[in-house]
């Protein structure tokens, strides 16, 4: 599954990652062509013109769960240009779809209620510039000279463009076609979307630019939202994102020299990686979290601040001790290599390590108080990743992109038990010693 990570300026990419086969303005132009075509066609999809060449100032990187990137138009660059032609107030990036499709729906109702000019000039400035730059590129078109068949057939195809960029020198006819040519926007814009996310732009990046720099470049970006962010656990992705990049087979050998003269290298990278990385470091790190000694079933009694009591029936906490043993009996039976028990704010999670580099985190299960036995979740994390993952608060790890959740649903155990007899490496295995040991000390 394919994941959108970041939105990179089309021609800032041109102009410090382009490999230097062909001018910088035969790439944009190019590029614009693409999109002209089936695949992400803007006339395709919405049946006019106009906007052949004017989504195309961004693209999207993409990330699947190998950690592969594939370039994309992006749909947002789309989605904000919407927005500006429409005059909505709001960005949609900080929007839901239901919050999207309601604004700009709401936009279509005013604009479907205007036929005067002033109200138009006023409500949408942007339109109304589109009205008078088409009358003015119809004159233009009206004084070419026509004496032979060629000039004739020129000044045909311009007037026809004129036309299917949903302009027309009448206003109350130009007013219509700016009706029809927005619905179309709002109503299939999900079609343009699909038309968009199913497509690559990745051969036309290999032929054109350089590779090595255009990661650089990326990963760079990554680093620069995280300046920005104040969501842990989307640092902490973002992060992953760039550690991924330094283990990847690119050459990093190559710099780029950005705005104000900046040079971005390999030193630079890692330089900004590791000041990110101290960003979240005070809610990182392993000392959260205690070794259960071998033998113990690692239950503290009284130690644990149980909180949210409630007064059972019989029946209630039978049915839920019954719970709880088996699920620390499924555990035991798995063989795990070590146990750790959380301590103030995981006081209510065990850790359960195995060999093969993969850790279980569960609910602490606590005889004294049954209800403990309620935990409908399990969550899977690799022992590489345990130092920063294990340290986040409960509602971030529990989201956390490196975190997979196990429902306890009627297959949970067996889900478990394929997670937990996976065969491992050395490398994984050492990941899972490493760790015990810091626990250990």
């Amino acid at each position: 599954m394919e994941k959108a990570t970041i939105n990179l300026n089309t021609k800032s990419l041109i102009k410090y990652c382009s490999n230097g086969t062909i001018p910088n303005e035969d790439i944009l132009y190019k590029l614009q062509l693409i999109n002209r075509r089936a695949g992400s066609d803007v006339h395709t999809v919405f049946g006019y013109r106009k906007f052949n060449d004017d989504f195309v100032d961004k693209v999207t990187v993409y990330v699947n769960d190998d950690g592969n990137e594939t370039i994309k138009f992006s749909y947002d660059d789309f989605l904000i240009k919407l927005f500006k032609l429409l005059n909505v107030d709001g960005k949609p990036n900080t929007m839901t779809e239901e919050e999207i499709d309601k604004v700009l729906n709401e936009r279509l109702v005013v604009l479907n209620s205007y036929n005067i000019k002033e109200k138009l000039r006023y409500e949408f400035p942007l339109i109304y510039n589109d009205y008078h730059n088409g009358i003015k590129f119809l004159r233009e078109v009206e004084k070419m000279r026509e004496s032979t068949s060629e000039e004739k057939t020129r000044k045909n195809i311009q007037r026809k463009h004129y036309y299917r960029c949903a302009l027309h020198p009448t206003y109350f006819k130009f007013v219509d076609r700016q009706k029809d040519l927005y619905g179309r926007f709002v109503t299939r814009r999900e079609e343009y979307k699909k038309f968009v996310e199913e497509g690559s732009l990745n051969n036309f990046f290999k032929k054109f630019f350089d590779m090595n720099k255009v990661a650089m470049y990326t990963a760079n970006s990554y680093l620069n939202i995280c300046d920005y962010l104040e969501d842990r656990s989307l640092i902490s992705y973002y992060v992953s994102l760039v550690e991924k990049y330094l283990e990847s087979d690119y050459d990093k050998n190559v710099e780029i020299e950005v705005e104000n003269n900046l040079k971005i290298n390999l030193n630079v990278i890692e330089a900004r990686l590791s000041k990110v990385k101290s960003k979240i470091a005070p809610q990182i790190g392993i000392v959260n979290w205690e070794l259960i000694p071998p033998g113990k079933d690692g239950i503290i009694r009284g130690e644990f601040n149980h909180r949210n009591r409630v007064v059972l029936t019989d029946k209630e906490a039978e049915f839920l001790r019954r719970k709880g043993k088996e699920k620390e009996e499924f555990y035991s039976k798995s063989n795990p290599y070590a146990k750790a028990y959380g301590v103030l704010k995981h006081d209510c999670y065990v850790a359960y390590i195995y060999d093969n580099g993969e850790i279980l985190l569960d609910t602490l299960y606590d005889d004294n108080n049954p209800k403990t036995a309620r935990g409908n979740a399990t969550y899977n994390i690799k022992a590489s990743d345990f130092d920063i993952i294990s340290g986040l608060d409960k509602s971030v790890l529990k989201s956390h992109p490196k975190v997979t959740k196990l429902n306890h649903s009627k297959n949970w155990q067996m889900r478990v038990s394929e997670i937990v007899n996976r065969e491992n490496n050395s490398e994984e295995k050492q990941e899972a010693i490493t760790l015990v040991r810091k626990l250990k000390k």
